[in-house]
């Protein structure tokens, strides 16, 4: 396949039927791995689309910075399309952000801010709207928390892309609490196309933060967050999303991050509460932005390998 642009090869990303990972005879699990993006998540989705509709509406016009708040994925997203499109771009994290984002980040030729960590992406939000109120005409903000294209970018494609591929036959769709964008556009597309498909958002506890996830009971709520367009909302501790990345790493051969670690945790638990159905996880990224993290530690992934007794040539006493 020959494309024209990086731009174009965004979305369309396969489905992974999960084989061995224990769910019920008659429930079919997929995870969808955004990680096939470009740059290497499913924010890649709505940073194309939000630049483009603000270059369409003349919100965003050539010598203008895009500056936007992130924890990371958006932030890149949103620094390789505007390398594509030549716009400088200022991304603004908190400083407990992973040092593979950073870096990352900085290979796009984006300035990179760093906030406060103790005060989260409310600390970064708020130092984006600071400048940008400064120098309005200087910068143009996505804000993807209350940007309706975070919503259009998965109407459009991502729902349809599930409807499709399951052929309609998919009846629960799991995904994050995050932005809500992705939660928010995929079921409004499915439930437009069958109402009985069910959408569960998966959370973080609000002790036990998980990256790129949101507990909304804690943290600030989305604008663009409609509690109508989820069924169910499950909790995950970090502990169990990190053992179901290293899992599915070791039973299934590809590395996912914590947030998808999270999800998939959460669709394997409403698996075990089904007879029969179809289930579509969406994994936001992969695990290569958390090498640093406790994540890929090397005597947590051996505890987890002895833990489940996986066979593998890391653990201690598995032979």
């Amino acid at each position: 396949m020959i494309v024209n642009s990086a731009l174009d090869l965004i979305g369309k990303t396969p489905m992974l039927r999960v084989n061995n990972l224990t769910t019920p005879s008659g429930v079919t699990l997929y995870v969808k791995l955004e990680k096939m993006n470009p740059g290497g998540s499913i924010k890649d989705r709505i940073a194309k689309h939000m630049i483009e509709h603000a270059e369409r509406i003349g919100a965003l016009k050539p010598g203008m910075t895009v500056i936007e708040a992130s924890s990371g994925n958006t932030g890149i997203g949103i620094a390789w399309v505007c390398a594509v499109k030549g716009y400088p771009c200022e991304i603004v994290m908190p400083d407990t952000m992973s040092i593979e984002r950073r870096k990352t980040l900085i290979m796009f030729g984006t300035k990179v801010i760093l906030t406060d960590g103790a005060k989260g992406m409310n600390g970064a939000q708020d130092l984006v709207d600071e400048i940008v109120r400064q120098s309005p005409s200087k910068y143009f903000a996505p804000n993807q928390f209350g940007n309706a294209c975070n919503i259009d970018a998965h109407y459009s494609a991502t729902g349809m892309e599930i409807w499709d591929d399951t052929h309609g036959d998919v009846t629960h769709f799991v995904g994050g609490m995050g932005t809500t964008g992705t939660l928010m556009g995929v079921s409004r597309r499915l439930k437009e196309l069958d109402p009985a498909i069910e959408t569960i958002g998966v959370e973080p506890y609000p002790d036990d933060p998980i990256p790129g996830l949101k507990n909304l009971d804690v943290s600030y709520i989305p604008s663009i967050y409609d509690p109508r367009m989820i069924d169910r909302r499950v909790r995950v501790s970090l502990r169990d999303a990190e053992d179901a990345a290293r899992l599915f790493a070791l039973r299934e051969g590809l590395f996912c991050g914590p947030s998808s670690g999270a999800i998939l945790s959460a669709a394997l638990d409403v698996a075990q509460g089904m007879d029969e159905g179809t289930i579509v996880a969406i994994m936001p990224d992969g695990g290569e932005r958390y090498l640093s993290t406790e994540l890929c530690d090397d005597e947590q992934c051996i505890e987890c390998i002895e833990r489940y007794g996986i066979s593998c040539s890391l653990a201690k006493d598995v032979v």
